[in-house]
């Protein structure tokens, strides 16, 4: 009677934290004022037929040379001016967010997903990612991709596959309402892509003494369940679906930390990610933090998109950074990031 007592106790904790799995998928005014001013200075002296400048069309140039190179000089001191990140599954809940911020810190950035398509057209920043269609499970496309850009993002989500019986809740809980397809496990969705971009990056042309690729990872707190207290006997209990779910995750994350030569890896492990605007999540964010307050080992305090984005951009500018990042460290790394 105890052991089935303990067994079925261990099955509700594990049913928790399966629905957390499943809900777990955000100064040149005056300068444009005098631009307008200049330009219409010159059109009125050119079609005059004449060549001198006044006073105050000097004036003008100059401030447009200064403000120029006030602009020139603020974009280059941006932490990513000149560099080229890849996010794949730049147009997913965790992606976007990611690919959002990254443009704002200078990043050229380039997203690959299967619509290719930008979730957020009027967005000023979204709207200067290059939004690329294909496959991440196909090699060649992830190649090309990996090989015009200094660094990578795997933010491949996929909350239930075609395997799992509970595809149609996507739906629900998916934060790009995305729905899978026959092909569409967690094998391919979350270990292939993944092992494409890992053995895409080794492959990249380097420089010798060259510094280790940044490729980061968005895994899942669960799939740290072995490492921690009675996470053993929690993780036995799983439903099958989460099983199959964690068997990926921690594929990638022992692929990815296999060549620290080539690649800095950084591993992320958020327990449920919410936004005010995710609502389906929102009833479960108290839960889950009070569990964790009181000592619960096997689970982890919640994070917002926004906090695990910045964590992903500011782990991709520190070189210092890699490995495992849970919570604590997620909301220091934040702080790195305006």
């Amino acid at each position: 009677m105890r052991q089935e007592g303990h067994r079925r106790t261990w099955g509700l904790l594990a049913g928790v934290s399966a629905l957390a799995v499943a809900l777990r998928s955000t100064a040149f005014v005056n300068w444009t004022a005098a631009k307008g001013h200049l330009r219409l200075a010159v059109d009125a002296s050119s079609a005059s037929g004449h060549p001198s400048v006044s006073g105050q069309d000097l004036i003008l140039r100059r401030l447009g040379r200064t403000a120029l190179m006030a602009e020139g000089s603020s974009a280059s001191a941006l932490p990513g001016a000149g560099k080229k990140l890849l996010v794949l599954g730049g147009n997913g809940y965790v992606g976007r967010e990611v690919s959002r911020l990254a443009v704002k810190r200078g990043y050229s950035v380039t997203s690959l997903s299967r619509r290719g398509e930008n979730p957020e057209p009027d967005d000023e920043f979204l709207s200067q990612v290059r939004w690329v269609q294909g496959d991440a499970t196909d090699f060649e496309t992830v190649k090309q991709l990996t090989s015009e850009n200094d660094a990578a993002v795997h933010a491949v989500g996929l909350l239930f596959d075609a395997n799992s019986g509970l595809a149609n809740l996507n739906l629900i809980v998916s934060g790009s309402k995305s729905t899978p397809g026959e092909t569409s496990t967690y094998d391919n969705i979350s270990r292939k892509t993944a092992f494409n971009l890992i053995e895409a990056v080794k492959q990249k042309m380097r420089m010798p003494f060259s510094e280790p690729v940044p490729v980061l990872f968005v895994s899942a707190a669960e799939a740290g369940w072995l490492e921690v207290p009675f996470g053993k006997e929690v993780d036995a209990v799983a439903p099958g679906w989460l099983k199959e779910y964690l068997v990926a995750k921690r594929a990638v994350e022992e692929k990815i930390q296999s060549t620290p030569d080539v690649i800095r890896p950084v591993i992320f492990r958020p327990s449920l990610i919410w936004s005010w605007e995710k609502l389906d999540v929102l009833p479960l964010i108290p839960v889950f933090n009070l569990a964790n307050t009181v000592g619960v080992p096997f689970v982890d305090k919640t994070v917002t998109v926004s906090t695990l984005s910045k964590s992903i951009i500011a782990a991709l500018e520190d070189k210092d950074v890699s490995g495992v990042q849970r919570f604590m460290q997620m909301e220091q790394l934040e702080t790195q990031v305006e």
